[in-house]
């Protein structure tokens, strides 16, 4: 017999117009259709900043949601929780207010966590703020939760391990690319003798040592004769703080002219920049993990991707040879580009093995088959009326 449609409510909250996470839920909601799963979008995009008028928004949009999901009675309730979208000035204000609405649905609870919790000694004392008030709302989340979604294994062992936090049945679905498969072939033109190759960044707004990595890098490849452009593709763009800080340490490196930007883009022509590129770089000092949208786009572009190792790398990547992973030194990196420039064929057989790993890993196809398969299993399949 027929398994029966389920209806799920989804619901969540963002503080700017551009948001992962709501791109997130809108892409996966619209999968789960394919999985039998109707949903419904509650979403509040936050407009207010003072505390005052940031209660008085969320405490009217929980108001309204109580009463939208009592009207449509839905069978479970996804909610998408990102620790800085529910708080004021970092502290997680607005969770609690959320959660009571939903309990008031009398529904079970599935949450998929983006962010949950600010590390520890990041920062200064707003840090630890943040830190101690974000692990302190997560103790309400997972109580309020049947069951959660995670997008890396050490995130669902981290959570496991907290003895202060309710056991709850967890599963892992890797974040997917946002972007659309790009209108061209995936590979770019033939380059005309002494053009620079172009070699592509998709998330560059990080701070610290890999800025400094990459530029060392590119710079040693131009001293060894090796012309070559790094391309930022992207959020947050030339102007934006992380912009001006990698112009500022390409300059004084000499390397203004190799350095450009795409800023801010449409999604299809973001995707078509990616496919452009020759290569392109995952160098987020924690390693490739399977929590980057920015990874999950580059494999899926069909171009070849350079990872920087790291603490959290992700095994499942380098076990399926589907990225080339170095050490985190301008060396390591410098000489893995030169090598993959010189190897065309190389290059096209280490794209298409990284898009199929993002198709069969990291698409939203699958995650919608992990949401899908845990809401069946918490709320137990049962048949169609009709079937």
């Amino acid at each position: 017999m027929a398994e029966r449609p389920l209806r799920l409510a989804v619901v969540g909250m963002s503080t700017s117009p551009t948001c992962g996470a709501r791109d997130h839920a809108l892409l996966l909601a619209r999968a789960l259709e394919h999985e039998r799963v109707s949903c419904s979008l509650h979403w509040l995009a936050r407009e207010h900043e003072s505390l005052r008028a940031a209660h008085a928004e969320i405490h009217g949009w929980t108001r309204t949601l109580a009463e939208e999901l009592a009207r449509e009675r839905p069978d479970a309730v996804l909610l998408h929780y990102s620790s800085f979208s529910f708080a004021y000035r970092g502290v997680p204000l607005y969770l609690r207010p959320t959660l009571s609405a939903l309990h008031r649905c009398s529904v079970p609870l599935v949450s998929f966590m983006h962010e949950f919790a600010y590390p520890w000694r990041a920062g200064d004392w707003r840090g630890n703020v943040w830190a101690a008030t974000q692990r302190a709302a997560l103790i309400d989340l997972m109580r309020a939760s049947q069951a959660a979604v995670l997008t890396t294994d050490f995130r669902v062992d981290w959570l496991a391990s907290r003895w202060w936090l309710a056991r709850r049945p967890m599963a892992i679905a890797p974040v997917f690319s946002n972007l659309p498969a790009p209108t061209a072939t995936g590979a770019p033109a033939p380059e005309p003798p002494r053009e620079r190759r172009l070699v592509g960044l998709f998330g560059y707004s990080f701070q610290g040592a890999a800025t400094a990595l990459v530029l060392d890098a590119l710079r040693s490849l131009l001293e060894t004769g090796v012309d070559v452009r790094l391309r930022l593709l992207g959020a947050p763009g030339r102007a934006s703080g992380a912009g001006q800080s990698w112009l500022a340490e390409a300059d004084a490196r000499g390397l203004s002219d190799a350095l450009s930007f795409t800023d801010t883009l449409p999604a299809g022509e973001l995707s078509n920049e990616l496919a452009a590129c020759e290569l392109l770089l995952s160098v987020d000092p924690p390693g490739p993990t399977s929590r980057k949208g920015t990874l999950a786009a580059s494999l899926a572009s069909g171009r070849p991707v350079i990872a920087i190792d790291g603490p959290r790398s992700w095994s499942e990547l380098t076990a399926a040879d589907a990225a080339i992973v170095v050490a985190p030194t301008s060396g390591a990196l410098a000489g893995a580009i030169a090598e993959l420039l010189a190897d065309e064929p190389r290059r096209e057989a280490l794209g298409a093995r990284g898009r199929a790993f993002a198709e069969r890993r990291m698409s939203v196809e699958h995650s919608a088959e992990v949401v899908a398969g845990l809401l069946r299993e918490l709320l137990g399949a049962q048949p169609s009326a009709a079937a």
